[in-house]
């Protein structure tokens, strides 16, 4: 596969809203699902599946820890990706209609 085609993939699988959500707060730091769950005030089983969406594209990692699970990001540069994207949007009128760059 070309990496033109993985990386689409890859910024698929980020831009979901709900997972940028879950991005933004595990570079803070690591959290437990029912952590986040309470931060985004979103049902357990729609933060578990993506979650587990996250974890299969080996964006985020888990460790448990007695009865909890921990996620965190797989790699610190996600933080930077998310918070540079943002600052991006922002700052430059990028993907303001819902033209040619925009498909639901």
């Amino acid at each position: 596969m070309p990496i033109e085609d993985e990386q689409a993939r890859f910024l698929r699988c980020i831009g979901e809203p709900t997972r940028l959500q879950i991005l933004k707060l595990l570079a803070e730091s690591e959290k437990c699902v029912g952590e986040i769950v309470e931060a985004l005030n979103r049902e357990q089983s729609l933060v578990s599946h993506h979650l587990r969406a996250l974890k299969e594209c080996n964006i985020v990692v888990a460790r448990q820890e007695a009865q909890k699970i921990y996620y965190g990001l797989a790699d610190l540069r996600l933080s930077e990706l998310v918070a540079t994207s943002e600052s991006l949007m922002r700052e430059l009128p990028l993907c303001q209609s819902k033209g040619a760059c925009y498909d639901e």
